[in-house]
């Protein structure tokens, strides 16, 4: 993690760079403007370019990784948030299962490219929204851990229903988005990915999955 705090120092310190010679205009569009000339694109505006955020590990298209709050640059650590999420109550009013992280098929039975997905259940008499959730992913080899907060906005599930969530960057309904230069595409060892999925007023639900060593995925879900 030293390495990319190293990587972000440098990055800050380019900008400061540009930003003077460029007459000390400190508005976001010059110091973007100049940051994209002279190392390409900065997709999300967070001060790092494209480029660099593939070498860190974070996310070009989310300014905040790892939904911390945090600009990503100002970040020490964009790609491990705390778990933000607390809630005390005992009351069960659903259930996740079925969690899968790779060879996945769609509901016709064609394949997928490898993402996190499971089931949500309610079990309640209502229906159920504004969920949250918390995953972390874990290399099993070296024990280093990232951990991502995501608000799922729009995801209803009725009583008594099932319904899929995903965690990939098609924009479909029920799916999420992911970092594509997350752990989970890059890192080719073995890896755990455990799940805290909550809504208000309920018991939280949790589960694991492991995904099995292997080349170095390509993030293009």
């Amino acid at each position: 993690m030293s390495k990319k705090i190293y990587i972000l120092a440098f990055i800050t310190l380019l900008s400061a760079l540009l930003l003077a010679a460029c007459g000390g205009n400190t508005t976001a569009t010059t110091a973007n403007s100049s940051s994209a000339a002279a190392d390409g694109p900065d997709t999300d505006g967070d001060g790092i370019p494209d480029s660099a955020e593939k070498v860190l590990g974070t996310d070009p298209n989310a300014a905040d990784t790892d939904g911390d709050g945090q600009n990503d640059l100002a970040d020490k650590n964009p790609t491990m948030a705390d778990n933000p999420i607390q809630e005390s109550s005992t009351t069960e009013g659903f259930t996740i299962s079925g969690l899968l992280v790779e060879n996945n098929e769609d509901a016709n039975g064609v394949g997928v490219p490898d993402h996190l997905e499971f089931k949500v259940t309610n079990t309640g008499p209502a229906d159920l929204t504004n969920f949250d959730i918390y995953y972390t992913i874990t290399d099993k080899d070296t024990g280093d851990v990232q951990g991502y907060y995501r608000t799922l906005p729009g995801f209803t599930v009725k009583p008594g229903a099932t319904k899929d969530i995903h965690f990939d960057n098609t924009g479909q309904p029920d799916h999420f988005s992911v970092n594509p230069n997350s752990a989970f595409y890059t890192d080719p060892n073995g890896l755990t990915v455990t799940v805290t999925l909550h809504a208000p007023g309920l018991a939280l639900q949790t589960g694991s999955v492991d995904k099995d060593p292997a080349g170095a995925e390509g993030g293009t879900e």
